[in-house]
């Protein structure tokens, strides 16, 4: 029999393993789930502490020996030699002999084993936090995830990983009851390969920002950074931006723009001058739009992007990132780049984003040279860009923005979860699925009377989403999101300078220019919840308030918790 503290030999020939036969655990409660349960951690035992963010082999309570591994270590050479010596010294193993986990899990399990070189903080390698980190972007990835979020709680044992999926804010049960300390350290490792970033080290302390790039199934992508320095602790965003051609968007259509609405554009992109400017909340998708209509430009025009840091990459374009310290408030990045750009000959310009002074001065200074200028701000409708800019934070003034040809087509979309085309339910049966909102089946078919009143629409030609999924939308990890396949634009487009764009139309929606219109369009055409639609907007009861078309006394009473 070997003895234990015996070398692992990669030179004994072995059937290769089949990574499919092993098991998958994705959270702690699996793990501690598994019959026989598991005893102890035998990395010690076996000499093998180096492996333990990789493979750790624990002993059950029946006496077998399980190998937990990362998926890219559980079929490897390492796992195959283990196999063998743990086999070769008489040991029994359990079926399956092998389980895929977390990263982050597996180093836990090492942790709270108290037996593993792991076990102190101080001893967490850097390869291994930076496993971690590189699973916590995998898994979002493969999720269709557009955020990372990591909220250290430095009051507390364990802290929270988040993802932004479909726009919900999502807690996976993969990733609960992630250890303070282990997060804090994975934090403080990935902010050694960050980009253009303010500061050497990770600072919990203040905020940061900048971005790195990663590999996840052979696509790169760029993960922009942002942390901010909370009562409790950091909490880091980082925004999921594909760099490879197959993960961009074809064409305005696929995003889901209608096609009067991408007339629009190609009309106004006709001619040179003034400025074309997306709005929307926060995760609207306002940069994969301007990203999109920009890879449409004609070969023969000049295009140059200022963005802070560059998110998408845009072929033919010359990108410049603009580096700003964020505790500073005058900046010389943006003018140096400036006086440059008016001797490059560039016919068109990217300015990412108009978030505040300097770059308010940007953009009066690029629109009124006569150039084609292409922005975004955050806004809620396309009417509230002007008052955004003339705004005291960005402080551009108003008869700058009403000078003629500045102002070329202002855009506010936001993104909807699309139904699953499969398993989407009518509204006029939904009682029968367990979906009545709020108060029970009399207030839904209210509900679903102020749905047909504020928009002329049948009710019966609304559908809801399922929340049992199918094969196709079922998620097993997000079980919150079945029923939902993917996201769709909705959007309103405003001309300043035709008949009407300047009046005040309130709020009575203008079919064919509204935003909520066009996201009623979709949900009669079945691809949209109607119940998404207020949650974006407002609820259609407020509308018909607001129109005047439902007496106050007619309103249901608001409800604690009324949201979906």
């Amino acid at each position: 029999m070997k003895a234990w503290s015996a070398p692992l030999s990669l030179a004994e020939p072995a059937p290769p393993f089949d990574p499919a036969r092993a098991g998958v655990i994705d959270h702690p409660g699996q793990l501690s789930a598994l019959r026989p349960e598991v005893r102890r951690v035998l990395a010690r035992d076996l000499g093998i502490q180096s492996l333990a963010d990789r493979i750790c082999p624990v002993e059950r309570a029946d006496g077998s020996v399980t190998l937990l591994a990362r998926v890219e270590y559980v079929g490897s050479d390492q796992a195959d030699a283990l196999e063998r010596r743990l086999r070769a010294s008489g040991r029994a193993l359990s079926e399956p002999a092998r389980y895929i986990l977390p990263a982050a899990l597996l180093l836990d399990l090492s942790r709270e084993s108290g037996v593993a070189v792991l076990a102190q903080a101080g001893n967490r390698t850097p390869t291994a936090l930076a496993g971690v980190f590189q699973d916590l972007v995998e898994w979002g990835v493969r999720q269709g995830a557009t955020d990372l979020h990591l909220n250290v709680l430095s009051d507390a044992a364990e802290s929270e990983v988040r993802y932004t999926v479909a726009g919900r804010y999502v807690a996976p049960e993969r990733f609960r009851h992630m250890p303070t300390g282990l997060l804090r350290d994975v934090l403080a490792v990935a902010w050694m390969d960050i980009q253009g970033g303010n500061g050497a080290v990770f600072d919990p302390l203040q905020e940061q920002q900048g971005s790195l790039l990663r590999r996840v199934d052979g696509q790169a992508y760029t993960l922009r950074w942002a942390s901010l320095a909370a009562d409790r602790g950091p909490s880091v965003c980082l925004r999921f931006l594909p760099r490879d051609a197959q993960s961009r968007p074809a064409s305005l259509e696929g995003l889901g723009y209608r096609s009067d609405q991408i007339a629009c554009f190609e009309r106004v992109l006709q001619s040179e001058g003034g400025a074309l400017v997306f709005a929307g909340t926060v995760g609207s998708g306002k940069s994969t739009s301007l990203a999109t209509l920009i890879r449409g430009l004609p070969a023969h025009r000049k295009i140059i992007t200022l963005e802070e840091p560059v998110e998408y990459r845009i072929d033919r374009a010359v990108q410049n990132t603009i580096g700003r310290d964020l505790d500073q408030q005058a900046h010389g990045r943006y003018a140096a780049k400036l006086r440059t750009l008016k001797r490059s000959a560039m016919t068109d310009v990217l300015l990412g984003e108009i978030r505040d002074a300097e770059s308010g001065l940007a953009f009066m200074d690029l629109a009124g040279s006569g150039v084609n200028v292409y922005t975004t701000v955050h806004a809620p409708s396309a009417r509230a860009i002007v008052d955004r800019l003339a705004s005291d934070f960005i402080a551009v003034p108003r008869d700058f923005l009403a000078t003629p040809g500045i102002l070329k087509l202002l855009v506010y979309q936001v993104l909807l979860p699309r139904l699953c085309p499969v398993c989407a339910v009518p509204a006029h049966v939904a009682e029968l699925v367990r979906q009545q909102p709020r108060g029970g089946a009399g207030y839904w078919r209210q509900w679903l009377d102020w749905a047909g009143q504020a928009w002329a629409v049948d009710p019966a030609m609304l559908r809801l989403r399922n929340p049992d999924g199918c094969v196709r939308c079922r998620r097993a990890a997000l079980p919150e999101l079945h029923g939902y396949d993917g996201r769709t634009v909705a959007a309103e487009c405003l001309e300043p300078g035709l008949p009407g764009a300047g009046k005040d139309d309130g709020y009575v929606p203008d079919p064919r220019s509204s935003a909520m219109a066009h996201a009623m369009e979709k949900a009669v055409a079945g691809q949209v919840d109607p119940r998404d639609i207020e949650v974006r907007f407002m609820a259609f009861e407020t509308l018909l308030l607001r129109q005047g078309r439902l007496p106050a006394g007619e309103a249901a009473p608001c409800r604690p918790g009324a949201g979906r």
